[in-house]
């Protein structure tokens, strides 16, 4: 944008100095950020109203989540908590999707059904059905805007009822009765901004815990770190850099606005289960402990990462723990190929048909295998903890994390990583009312052009040097 001046004028009115209303908004924002400085000026107009925005969009959503912990702390019967569970979840589907909550809903009425298939076929069953019903509806059923608003409720869904059949058929779990069934298939602490959750998981709602001071502190916490990211996303970003500057720092303002956005989700479905009375079951001294927090991302291991290994692990550590229990185990006996090819395929079809989104997961998953391997054979060389995970330590490697060079070469990975992260965000970046249809493979081809494709020849690079020393 070229650089406006702003003029003089008596007693700030712009109307009459202006014909045009939006030129007269215009200059009035550029003299307060010139008065007052460009970040002040920022937290005054996106701070609050970012915040008043948000509280009104979620503040029901963990209304709903508290009266299910009210009413599973009373020790009613267990199908009054599943009753509760099913109406408050479906009053936030409702209070988000409004018309379109009927595709999670017809979802979870054919979830049911398929728990009647013949013991050991559910789960393979209960898969192919809902990829299937997914893929029909985003390419034949629902439009582009209502799936994008659908679609995240959607995925969380069929992956709770993909689980559901596997453990049906391991023996773990029994068939819910219908109660329970939507309870857990219209649970409110995961139906909207909630994380995947297992049957198991779901059920520690009917263990009736007190409500308890470190409960109400996990709650503050995840509500606070959420606030925090939202913050950073939609009002720190934005404004690290001005529009004029290398075109590689504008790539990393991209992609930290959407990776901060990811992390605000994370914390606030966090928030959701935590509120709802779900937390992380340990075993402390040889007695049963709650820990009230439910980590989804840790973005500790994605903005300051070792590998781009752990970027897939942290980002989404319940999808990752539903991709590795109930895809990747189950599609090893075929090869080691074929279980990975099918865990990249299910996540880029539960994420939509979109050419951006297959390109970035398919890119993901090609660097950090690439990474991997390179990185396996380095520390075999070197005999060092250089590894894409960190070693144990009893690695039995001679120079260990502690050594001079071993940080100088993980840290020069780790940038190395935040290169990549940078190259491949930058498609989530733009104009959001486009990102609601998807971006197409000439706006994709576009992004990584105007980078010179210098990440993917990097990785190119990096795969022809693992193949040498090899």
């Amino acid at each position: 944008m070229d650089e406006l001046e702003v003029p003089y004028y008596v007693d700030g009115d712009l109307d009459e100095y202006y014909d045009d209303p939006d030129e007269a908004l215009l200059y009035e924002h550029l003299e307060k950020m010139s008065k007052y400085g460009r970040f002040f000026y920022m937290f005054q107009s996106c701070v609050g109203p970012t915040t008043v925005q948000t509280f009104d969009l979620v503040g029901p959503l963990l209304v709903m989540c508290f009266i299910l912990r009210v009413v599973s702390a009373l020790k009613l019967p267990r199908l009054v908590v599943h009753f509760v569970s099913f109406i408050c979840g479906l009053g936030a589907l409702f209070l988000f999707l409004k018309k379109n909550l009927v595709y999670p809903l017809a979802m979870s009425a054919l979830g049911y059904l398929i728990l009647f298939v013949k013991h050991g076929n559910r789960g393979m069953v209960m898969a192919s059905t809902s990829v299937m019903f997914l893929i029909i509806c985003e390419l034949f059923i629902v439009t582009p805007e209502n799936w994008h608003q659908v679609r995240g409720s959607q995925m969380v869904l069929v992956m709770k009822l993909i689980s559901l059949g596997f453990d049906m058929d391991k023996g773990t779990t029994p068939r819910p009765n219908i109660v329970e069934y939507l309870g857990y298939s219209v649970s409110v602490s995961s139906v909207i901004f909630g994380p995947f959750l297992t049957y198991s998981d779901y059920c520690q709602l009917l263990d009736g815990k007190k409500l308890s001071f470190a409960w109400f502190l996990g709650v503050v916490r995840s509500c606070f770190l959420s606030y925090c990211c939202l913050i950073v996303s939609a009002c720190v970003a934005p404004w690290m850099f001005p529009e004029d500057s290398f075109k590689w720092f504008m790539a990393y303002q991209s992609a930290m606005s959407f990776r901060f956005s990811h992390y605000f989700v994370s914390f606030l479905s966090e928030c959701t289960s935590v509120l709802s009375g779900i937390g992380t079951e340990v075993n402390q001294e040889g007695k049963p402990k709650t820990i009230w927090r439910y980590d989804v991302a840790r973005p500790q291991h994605i903005e300051l990462p070792r590998s781009l290994v752990e970027v897939v692990v942290h980002w989404n550590i319940p999808m990752h723990l539903f991709l590795k229990n109930y895809v990747f185990k189950k599609a090893i006996p075929l090869g080691r190929f074929f279980a990975v090819f099918s865990t990249f395929a299910l996540s880029s079809l539960l994420h939509g048909i979109n050419f951006q989104l297959a390109a970035v997961l398919i890119s993901v998953g090609t660097y950090a295998y690439i990474e991997h391997v390179l990185r396996h054979k380095l520390g075999k060389i070197f005999n060092a903890c250089i590894l894409a995970r960190k070693c144990r330590p009893e690695c039995g490697h001679v120079y260990k994390d502690g050594n001079f060079w071993v940080i100088a070469a993980n840290l020069g990975l780790s940038f190395l990583s935040v290169f990549h992260l940078a190259y491949l965000g930058i498609m989530f970046g733009g104009d959001s009312e486009i990102q609601e249809k998807g971006y197409g493979m000439n706006h994709t081809l576009g992004k990584w052009s105007d980078l010179d494709f210098a990440s993917h020849w990097v990785a190119l690079a990096t795969f022809l040097l693992s193949r040498i020393i090899g």
